[in-house]
């Protein structure tokens, strides 16, 4: 197996264990929510939505809905205002966890969560769906994948020329530095490496 696929390998493991936990953890709001008539954690419809995958969105793919200036996106940080302040997707806003159930949010919006890591954005969107808030998705590892997606992204040896372009082209746009991958042995390993890495703190 090659670098790139067993980063997809990886990366979609911890995307199905966040998906479990966010449904686990939504789990114990399901009595109270079910009390109140204008919510509910519709449990059936949260499986659905992780099991097709529309409960998430990769980092590139946020980062093309922000350059194309995607009518009605709202990107939420919802780590605590000191990491945010640190560093940020640009275009987003800081609505920690604990504050969420306390902001509006429109029906024409597409709501786009994510955190340090994953989790907590896998939370806070089981939080908005059991609030009756369906137009949101989560960024499965975060402002990790941010970094590793489109700030350092891996320009894969066996893409095509417009492939490769597309993605530095984005990488570029916000300021990245691809990185240049080269074949060894049927492995694919980078020569240049720029840019930040990922700081491993928080969810």
């Amino acid at each position: 197996m090659d670098c790139e696929a067993g980063d997809k390998t990886m990366k979609f493991v911890r995307q199905l264990g966040i998906s479990a936990l966010a449904l686990g953890l939504g789990a114990p709001f399901a009595g109270s929510l079910f009390r109140t008539p204008s919510r509910g954690l519709d449990l059936d419809s949260i499986a659905r939505a992780i099991d097709d995958g529309s409960d998430h969105v990769s980092a590139r793919q946020l980062a093309e809905w922000i350059r194309d200036r995607r009518p009605g996106l709202r990107v939420i940080d919802v780590r605590s205002p000191a990491e945010f302040r640190d560093d940020a997707i640009p275009t987003a806003e800081n609505v920690p966890v604990d504050q969420l159930a306390k902001s509006h949010f429109a029906p024409d919006q597409t709501i786009v969560l994510y955190s340090q890591e994953g989790a907590h954005a896998g939370q806070a969107w089981v939080m908005l769906r059991s609030l009756g808030v369906t137009q949101a998705v989560f960024v499965p590892g975060g402002l990790a994948d941010w970094r590793d997606e489109v700030m350092s992204p891996l320009l894969p040896a066996n893409a095509s020329p417009a492939e490769r372009a597309q993605i530095a082209a984005l990488s570029h746009y916000f300021g990245g530095t691809p990185r240049i991958g080269v074949e060894q042995g049927g492995d694919v390993a980078s020569v240049a490496q720029t840019g930040q890495r990922s700081r491993r703190r928080g969810c």
